[in-house]
């Protein structure tokens, strides 16, 4: 399987460095390294997550943050990376 990201995770991932960054940048490094682990995972164990909250679509949170990845497997060569969140966001969001 191949990771693809979404514009979305794109900006997920850059927003939670811009945050995290100026207040701890070794946080922000354990935090970002341990996300791209998890997502690392998922190239061998697609399945390792759970359905998600929006159809078509899985979860899967990162051990000991309080993160949670977002993805979806359109095909049997694809990962495809829809979001990485923080718990407390409100997701899916109302519409």
């Amino acid at each position: 399987m191949h990771i693809r990201f979404e514009d979305d995770a794109l900006e997920d991932l850059r927003g939670i460095k811009t945050y995290l960054e100026p207040k701890n940048p070794a946080a922000c490094e354990r935090v970002l390294s341990n996300i791209f682990t998890t997502i690392d995972q998922l190239e061998r164990f697609p399945f390792l997550g759970h359905p998600g909250e929006v159809d078509g679509t899985r979860e899967l949170s990162v051990v000991r943050y309080d993160y949670v990845i977002v993805y979806s497997i359109p095909d049997d060569f694809h990962v495809d990376i829809e979001r990485v969140l923080h718990t407390s966001m409100e997701y899916p969001p109302e519409n």
